[in-house]
């Protein structure tokens, strides 16, 4: 029975050859976090978001999330996206009330699907609708959730 040889240095391949891995493509971009004030990370809004759905047994779950928000974040996070109903659609500072109304789909995808559900083996919550009501002059914002 023959016995199986070893590969000696010599048999691997040199510097010469190319080699024959292949070259890999650099990974997409992550979007660029929108500039501006916010006092929530986008983790911390979702988190609130799922926080509202979370059954309780005795009590009702908070539907209001009050943050602090200048204009510049408010338009890079909800303004950019198509499925957002903002009003007006022309805005600045000196603009009393903004309001940015987000369908369950929109919310979704602003957040991420997990943030918008929550829920038991017995029962699930899904968002059924999000209001953003934005006051630039207070640089104050408030999100409405409701299941």
């Amino acid at each position: 029975m023959p016995t199986p040889s070893k590969r000696s240095a010599e048999d691997s391949t040199n510097g010469d050859e190319p080699s024959s891995k292949k070259t890999r493509k650099n990974a997409k971009s992550k979007p660029t976090v929108p500039i501006g004030m916010c006092s929530l990370s986008k983790k911390e809004f979702g988190d609130k978001i799922k926080d509202c759905f979370r059954l309780e047994k005795y009590d009702m779950s908070r539907t209001l999330i009050s943050m602090d928000m200048d204009v510049v974040f408010f338009r890079g996070f909800f303004g950019n996206n198509d499925k957002i109903n903002v009003t007006p659609m022309d805005y600045d500072e000196s603009t009393p009330v903004v309001v940015a109304q987000l369908s369950p789909v929109a919310a979704s995808e602003v957040f991420g699907v997990t943030k918008t559900k929550n829920g038991n083996r017995y029962k699930t919550v899904h968002l059924s609708a999000m209001v953003v009501i934005l006051y630039p002059e207070r640089k104050r914002a408030q999100a409405w959730v409701t299941a």
